[in-house]
């Protein structure tokens, strides 16, 4: 299990998110976090606050190029488990490039997505590469995946795109080394577990930060020997931990049912919400999960 420290630096007031709270359906109001009124922040970490959308739009959205011409779209999101962060995007070049029989890994920070209305769905994704580049970037057939988790072949496309990896907690390749890299379509459905191997329910969505290259949370739906009814949970990903047993992804959630039946709920109808301030914080507060997106959080492949 991963080390959790206490309680997240950043606290959001409710009073100061007027603009987030403009988008929110009318009649609708905004989600209110269950602790005491949060303390003031400066208007520097503010700024700092993801912006979110599901990882099931984000796959099968259009890339183009900066002059608008179609190169192609995100066929894959490959994630790493264990940082939360978005390596690679995978996509299709069916575009002008006219290379739709192969698939080609891309370092997702590369990708930039435009800003959009809180709770719309991500419109397209920008990669400023240069078209011989891309024509020569390493690729592989659509229905023969390499082995994603060789070390040799995150070094590849790394060397290709110049990504530089400084430190190991940085994600240093070592030779001979396998990562736990993981699709994001695999998980997508796939039953969590606790401790003691009770069926908790299933993931029902995951929800990314883009311009950070991060998973902010996942939803549960809950089930199994809980009882909980249908209902769906809002968890962050910090506390979800895969592992590989078997040559199988498995998924455990180290939580007791007390504490999940008072976690923030997320109802079908609240995927507005998913990228509003105030409800990211709500999540990352009852979690005493740290907050990401503060200035001194741990930096990516690209530096940011």
């Amino acid at each position: 299990m991963k080390y959790k420290p206490m309680l997240c630096a950043l606290i959001v007031p409710l009073v100061g998110w007027t603009a987030s709270a403009q988008t929110q359906p009318q009649g609708k109001p905004a989600q209110q976090p269950p602790t005491a009124t949060p303390a003031k922040v400066s208007s520097g970490a503010t700024k700092e606050l993801p912006f979110c959308h599901k990882a099931s739009d984000v796959i099968g959205s259009k890339v183009e190029n900066p002059a608008g011409e179609n190169l192609g779209k995100v066929e894959e999101l490959v994630i790493d488990p264990q940082t939360g962060g978005i390596e690679y995007a995978v996509l299709s070049f069916g575009g002008f490039l006219g290379m739709g029989d192969k698939l080609f890994a891309i370092p997702f920070h590369l990708l930039k997505a435009p800003p959009v209305s809180e709770g719309s769905k991500l419109a397209h994704f920008t990669l400023d590469v240069d078209k011989a580049k891309l024509e020569k970037a390493p690729g592989f057939p659509k229905n023969n995946w390499p082995d994603i988790h060789a070390a040799s072949w995150r070094s590849e496309i790394d060397k290709y795109f110049g990504v530089t990896r400084e430190t190991a907690a940085e994600g240093a390749i070592e030779e001979n080394k396998e990562f736990l890299l993981v699709k994001v379509s695999d998980l997508l459905g796939k039953d969590v577990y606790n401790t003691t191997d009770d069926d908790l329910g299933d993931i029902k969505e995951i929800v990314v930060d883009p311009q950070r290259s991060r998973l902010t949370y996942f939803v549960l739906s809950s089930g199994g020997f809980l009882g909980l009814g249908d209902k769906l949970f809002a968890i962050p990903w910090d506390e979800l931990d895969i592992v590989r047993k078997e040559n199988k992804l498995h998924t455990v959630l180290q939580i007791d049912k007390a504490r999940l039946e008072k976690s923030p709920e997320f109802k079908e109808g609240d995927w507005v919400l998913m990228s509003d301030p105030t409800y990211v914080k709500q999540v990352y507060d009852y979690y005493h999960c740290p907050c990401y997106w503060v200035s001194n959080a741990p930096k990516g492949a690209d530096g940011k």
